[in-house]
């Protein structure tokens, strides 16, 4: 059963995914009137605490977005960081 809704939820995660193709985890955010200071935040702490892989899947999962804009939003997050 696991297995099957593994399968599901990819192709789901699909359908979903080409919805926000062109659109930035910023813009999406904004739709959905969610304070983009929070999720800034968030994604920091888990970078610090489990790294910049889990953070862009927590991103893909939360947000429906492909791989190349959350890791857009963790470099821009990363960079700000350091400089």
């Amino acid at each position: 059963m696991n297995l099957f809704k593994k399968i599901s939820n990819f192709f789901f995660a699909d359908k979903i995914e080409y919805w926000h193709r062109d659109r930035s985890i910023e813009v999406i955010a904004l739709e959905r009137n969610i304070d983009i200071d929070i999720i800034s935040k968030e994604t920091r702490e888990t970078i610090k605490n489990k790294g910049r892989i889990e953070a862009i899947k927590k991103l893909r999962q939360q947000f429906h977005v492909p791989l190349s804009a959350a890791w857009r939003f963790v470099n821009k997050l990363d960079n700000n960081a350091t400089t």
